[in-house]
């Protein structure tokens, strides 16, 4: 009688934990290129400077806001290092955001009266997430 032919369970689980592990750091990474696509560029994210596109971080931990200005955009440490299982987010640091995000009626801390309607650009992004991991896992089933 011959032995097993058909395929290795080790094997098959081990490309299995590597397919999904790379189905979501492909997906978390277009989400984060989604999320900090500008206006001028078919997003959604409104540009001055730029630094809010660029504020865009991806982490295991929730993104802390900071008052000087992102320098670059990389989400490939922050995505290299997740794993299936992990909560990941994907977040803005700019300290304005969320005023811009939300929009903002009312007067600041500095005596500055604003009625400002929000962008809603992160729940758009969001809202794109069943579309990038089908779109992912598609690109994977190609190979």
């Amino acid at each position: 009688m011959a032995g097993w032919e058909g395929i290795d369970p080790a094997k098959w689980a081990a490309m299995s934990s590597q397919g999904l592990t790379a189905l979501l750091r492909n997906s978390v990474q277009e989400l984060a290129e989604v999320a900090s696509a500008t206006i001028p560029n078919g997003g959604r994210v409104p540009v001055k400077t730029g630094n809010l596109a660029r504020s865009v971080v991806v982490d295991t931990k929730p993104p802390q806001t900071i008052n000087v200005l992102a320098t670059q955009q990389s989400f490939s440490l922050g995505v290299a290092n997740i794993k299936p299982g992990d909560t990941v987010y994907i977040g803005y640091q700019a300290k304005y955001s969320r005023r811009l995000n939300y929009g903002f009626v009312g007067t600041d801390s500095l005596g500055r009266t604003y009625n400002q309607s929000g962008y809603g650009f992160a729940e758009a992004a969001a809202a794109q997430w069943p579309a990038i991991v089908a779109r992912q896992a598609a690109k994977m089933g190609k190979r």
